[in-house]
């Protein structure tokens, strides 16, 4: 189990026993005018963060995340690039936190 954290939110890559799943979180960041190649992971992190939040939870397990970009943009000279992430907002106990902090 690999796990991070951003904004008060544990990011975890895989599953997470014991904890309660509340539902699923995604995030895109991009498209043909927002200047997505200026964004970064962080970025989707802190948005998905924000949203586990507000949905009562403290963890994001079965978390991926990723950049894409677009052949067609990249022609016109357009940003062509998105990131994004996604997985399910839980709620983790605190051993389980205790335990990836020392990961």
């Amino acid at each position: 189990m690999f796990a991070t954290f951003a904004a008060g939110i544990v990011f975890i890559e895989g599953e997470c026993h014991g904890c309660r799943e509340i539902g699923p979180v995604s995030v895109r960041i991009g498209g043909m005018f927002t200047q997505a190649q200026l964004k970064s992971l962080e970025d989707v992190k802190r948005q998905m963060a924000a949203t586990v939040s507000q949905m009562g939870g403290n963890g994001l397990i079965r978390f991926k995340y990723g950049q894409r970009s677009t052949f067609w943009a990249s022609i016109f000279g357009l940003d062509g690039v998105t990131w994004y992430g996604e997985g399910v907002a839980a709620e983790l106990p605190a051993g389980t936190i205790k335990q990836v902090q020392h990961c």
